[in-house]
């Protein structure tokens, strides 16, 4: 041991001589915060960036513990002036961020970190169809790869896309158990790896996909669906635990969307959707327990029909299942939500959906537009100046409609070949010009009612308002009330199924009608965090009757370019310079850790110096 103590000895003298030649770094004023806030499940900060600071670590601990969890590299972003940081994945609850500069040598100073206040961090709602009957345990838990509780499952994989690496980020994931693992490379073809690799048994963990700034249809690896990207299980409704979240308030797919198909337990949030090829989210086909929540929609590329020149569908729902939409924004879309595309009732059309806490800002119509299913949840959504029409029916569906507020929303609700479909019809003959109504002329449906606010309609028709045209829904007194079976849709018969008062229906408790605004455009409400780093406020004196495009919105959705600058470069710790450093052929290998604390290996055993090697 005299020979080791000897040449420890010799090394904390170089190691004194190497941290001599460092300077200690000068007084610098602490980290500037510019603003802090909780959102769902996430707490967010953003500071001003010091000269003197090459990068910043920050942490996140529950409000006055002083228990810190640094976040990953990835979440800390550089914006140029500022940074910014994002702690996602935490319990509702009061949470405090801490950012700590560090130097050019790695070091953190953190006599110059800085501390935010108590940040309120609240759960989302996940009272749909979506979590109904879900596991509440294991890696199938709720939706996605988060818990019930907001905290991410255990064992999840989790991966950042970015415009510069959603190319040729890899992973090596096994598809058999048992085999070797598989090489990778791509966003899509990662998606399909793990499809492949959770079918053949070799993988059985979640996946979390965190986007960063803005990913285009051109950073693209491949594209496996009309939409852009596909999300696909490799059977009818296939376990795929996966979310795909934008991280922050500017995460954006750019001239692209995705379509789901054959997947059961995907999740969406927190994603700006711009200039998107035909449907911003599609859930194509066989799908159970998907939710899309938390998004901002703007125009889609126009395509080669009249009633497409904003785009196609912002989040359309065929012959899937079980599935939540719900606090997504809708800037000025088209055509929004439809549900089954086809005219003929498929074994498996789409049914048990729940739309809920939704934006229709400005939006035309199908919000939704329902057909066939006999289990439509319509709540808590804020119908805010739109120009044909809200809640569609046809195809013998049935619809809930509770506690939504309508502001001056042309037709709130309207069934096929009824109500205020033939009174639009009627109208139109009397001013002589055409008389096409404002549903497609199919069979009608059946809605239920209850506690909605409705202003500035220009008709609304219910059992105590009916007129020759029929009824558009049928009014309760309570939410409890059933719907006699003598109201029938006045096209094709059919009845209201009371699936709310007896059939699946899950707990709920929606918002206060009184209350639906202000939190759906409030700070916990519809859209991306902050709602998003792309806004437009439209005029309601010209807009709230207006159907078509609006040239100077498409024109910045156009020009829209992202502030990201990229992540910060953190330099290399004065121990890392020391890492597989020969000190005369004796140590293979020598590395500080942890501040000074200097590890020396040799012959596969380690020895640490605990001293101090300092100046």
């Amino acid at each position: 041991m005299k020979h080791y103590a000897h040449k420890l000895s010799i090394l904390s003298f170089i190691f004194t001589c190497i941290f001599s030649t460092f300077a200690s770094p000068k007084a610098m004023a602490a980290v500037t915060i510019q603003a802090a806030e909780g959102w769902l499940e996430t707490a967010w900060v953003e500071w001003t960036n010091m000269s003197s600071a090459q990068a910043y670590n920050v942490y996140v601990s529950p409000a006055g513990q002083n228990s810190w969890t640094k976040l990953d590299k990835e979440l800390v972003r550089n914006y140029g002036s500022y940074g910014r940081a994002d702690a996602v994945g935490l319990k509702a609850g009061n949470y405090q961020l801490k950012v700590v500069p560090i130097d050019s040598k790695g070091n953190e100073i953190s006599g110059e970190a800085t501390t935010t206040s108590s940040l309120d961090v609240r759960a989302h709602n996940r009272q749909g169809y979506a979590h109904h009957k879900r596991p509440n345990s294991g890696w199938l838990e709720g939706v996605g790869a988060y818990k019930n509780d907001g905290t991410l499952k255990d064992d999840a994989i989790v991966l950042y896309i970015t415009k510069d690496n959603a190319k040729n980020i890899k992973v090596n994931w096994t598809r058999y158990e048992g085999k070797d693992p598989v090489e990778w490379t791509g966003f899509q073809t990662i998606l399909d790896g793990y499809r492949k690799c959770v079918y053949g048994g070799g993988l059985k963990k979640p996946l979390c996909i965190r986007i960063i700034g803005t990913v285009s249809f051109s950073d693209l690896d491949d594209s496996m669906s009309s939409q852009g990207l596909a999300v696909k299980g490799q059977e009818v409704n296939a376990e795929l635990p996966i979310t795909i979240e934008g991280i922050g308030k500017d995460a954006t797919i750019y001239k692209f969307g995705m379509q789901i198909s054959n997947c059961q337990g995907v999740e969406i949030r927190n994603l700006g959707i711009l200039l998107c090829k035909d449907d911003g989210i599609e859930i194509s086909s066989d799908n159970s327990h998907v939710w899309v929540h938390n998004l901002d929609i703007f125009y889609g590329q126009t395509g080669g029909e009249a009633d497409k020149v904003k785009g196609d569908g912002a989040i359309d729902t065929k012959r899937s299942r079980f599935c939540t939409i719900s606090a997504n924004h809708y800037w000025d879309c088209g055509k929004c939500c439809l549900i089954d595309a086809s005219k003929t009732k498929e074994e498996n059309h789409a049914d048990y959906l729940s739309y809920y806490e939704n934006w229709f800002d400005h939006a035309d119509q199908r919000l939704p537009r329902c057909r066939h299913g006999q289990s439509f949840h319509v709540y808590n959504n804020y119908y805010d100046g739109n120009g044909l029409y809200g809640i569609g029916l046809a195809s013998a569906s049935c619809v809930f409609a509770e506690n939504n507020w309508f502001r001056n929303c042309r037709y709130p609700i309207v069934s096929s070949a009824q109500g205020s479909d033939l009174w639009h019809v009627a109208e139109l003959k009397k001013a002589g010009t055409k008389s096409k109504g404002v549903m497609s002329g199919e069979a009608g449906g059946v809605c239920k009612a209850y506690n909605n606010h409705i202003e500035g309609a220009v008709s609304y028709f219910n059992q105590s308002t009916a007129t020759t045209y029929g009824i558009d829904a049928y009014e309760v007194s309570t939410r409890e009330e059933k719907v006699p079976a003598t109201v029938k849709a006045t096209n094709g018969g059919s009845s209201y199924s009371n699936f709310d008062t007896e059939g699946d229906f899950y707990d709920c408790t929606p918002l206060a009608t009184e209350d639906v605004v202000s939190h759906v455009t409030g700070q916990y409400g519809a859209g991306r965090c902050q709602r998003g780093d792309f806004t437009w406020e439209f005029d309601n004196a010209t807009e709230d009757a207006n159907k078509e495009l609006i040239p100077e919105l498409k024109s910045a959705l156009e020009s829209y370019k992202s502030t990201l600058v990229g992540f910060y470069s953190y330099p290399t710790a004065i121990g890392s310079i020391a890492e597989n450093a020969d000190f005369n052929g004796n140590f293979s290998t020598v590395k500080v850790i942890e501040n000074n604390r200097l590890t020396i290996k040799k012959g596969g055993k380690s020895f640490n110096y605990a001293g101090q090697l300092t100046k």
